[in-house]
């Protein structure tokens, strides 16, 4: 039985080649140990600057296939990916979701680094964020993102 605070079931999203199936008892446990690291390092607000930097390197002009087109495919653990400018200070978020990954290797890193951001602002008091789990992961420096491709952020 799922915990009442469990995300969407992953979905495999018909590329076969970019999604994972990954159980549902894992997803639970995973969340379980985000909820409790959220809760005893306060580092909910770098958890979600961590999954908005994996995610928002997707290029929409790159039609390569996955995953040349950037995204939320865990390649923000990846050297030279992490130590881009923009990055600075993200190494020990990725290193406080590591248990995370021992313990349920199942689970991609890009589905631990955006589910601790959405735990982060639900625990926060923000809005439930219904999520889709099944991402794959970067296997490889060579997939990540060239240094400027994140988007800067507008004052607005």
């Amino acid at each position: 039985v799922a915990s009442t605070n469990a995300f969407t079931a992953p979905r495999t999203v018909g590329r076969s080649s970019t999604s994972l199936q990954v159980k549902q008892a894992d997803l639970d446990g995973a969340q379980s140990m985000i909820e409790s690291i959220i809760d005893e390092k306060n580092c909910g607000p770098v958890f979600v600057r961590l999954a908005w930097h994996d995610s928002g390197t997707f290029d929409v002009n790159i039609k390569e296939e996955w995953p040349k087109a950037g995204g939320a495919i865990g390649s923000i653990r990846f050297e030279p990916e992490i130590n881009h400018g923009a990055n600075a200070g993200l190494a020990g978020a990725v290193k406080l979701l590591e248990p995370v990954k021992e313990k349920y290797p199942d689970v991609s890193y890009a589905d631990i680094f955006q589910m601790a951001s959405a735990r982060s602002i639900e625990m926060a008091g923000g809005p439930k964020i219904e999520m889709k789990y099944g991402r794959v992961d970067a296997t490889s420096p060579d997939q990540c993102s060239p240094e400027g491709n994140l988007p800067d952020a507008e004052a607005g």
